[in-house]
């Protein structure tokens, strides 16, 4: 007898603090925690669908990175105290490479909110993602390399050291001179020099061409076109995923 091969179907959901996003084959929809007609027409999405694989990628709290080395399990939510006021739900990841332990709070159960209860769930942190997407392009062995992630509303930057992770962090910002101002002050204080070292985009977005430029007249800089990863923009009344072809050469 010939065996059937089940299909896997999959979807994946960006959660933010307010809201949270669904990507599955042409659905694209976005929706508050408690929007009375978005969230029952989600919840017949996937009813209706044979999704059977869910990823909930978490921005909804700043995570706490620890290196495995140091990690203890027990004082999980210590690491965050530091860093959010309402912990629920900890969860945590490892690094691909197994350096570091990525702690976080899921805030919203949205197997709750949306009534799922048949779909195989998985996790992770975007800062996790985007650790692993780094870690296998950096290549620097003479120093520091500063990447940053541009988004609407704010921007990422994560600092290699000779191919080890150092540094991260997620700056809020209103314009391009707030980008610039965090942007060097972050530099600075790891004495870099704007002469020998350089900033890497990651991705490259005609939406954000201003602050290149204004970054290209202070410091060298670079672009890592992130063909593999969708870029998440996004601010309290604006959400748009850009795909790899939006990348521009």
């Amino acid at each position: 007898m010939q065996k059937t091969k089940t299909k896997i179907s999959k979807a994946s959901i960006y959660q933010f603090e307010s809201f949270f996003h669904l990507r599955f084959l042409s659905e694209s929809i976005s929706s508050s925690y408690t929007d009375k007609v978005k969230l029952p027409k989600i919840s017949k999405i996937f009813k209706n669908s044979p999704v059977n694989s869910l990823e909930v990628i978490h921005f909804n709290s700043p995570p706490s990175i620890i290196p495995v080395k140091f990690y203890d399990k027990d004082i999980k939510a210590k690491y965050l105290e530091t860093n959010i006021g309402s912990i629920n739900n900890i969860d945590e990841d490892i690094s691909a490479d197994q350096k570091i332990n990525v702690v976080y709070s899921k805030n919203k159960d949205l197997s709750k909110i949306l009534g799922l209860n048949k779909q195989k769930y998985s996790h992770v942190n975007h800062f996790t993602q985007l650790y692993n997407y780094l870690s296998g392009v950096v290549d620097n062995s003479d120093g520091l390399s500063f990447f940053i992630k541009i988004s609407s509303g704010s921007f990422e930057i994560m600092i290699y050291n000779k191919n080890e992770f150092v540094f991260f962090n997620t700056f809020k910002i209103v314009d391009e001179n707030e980008f610039l101002y965090y942007t060097f002050f972050v530099l600075k204080n790891f004495q870099s020099s704007i002469k020998k070292d350089k900033i890497i985009f990651i991705g490259k977005h005609e939406i954000f061409d201003n602050y290149y430029n204004l970054a290209s007249k202070y410091s060298r800089i670079d672009f890592v076109e992130d063909g593999a990863h969708s870029i998440l923009n996004f601010e309290d009344n604006f959400f748009s995923v850009i795909n790899a072809n939006n990348i521009r050469d």
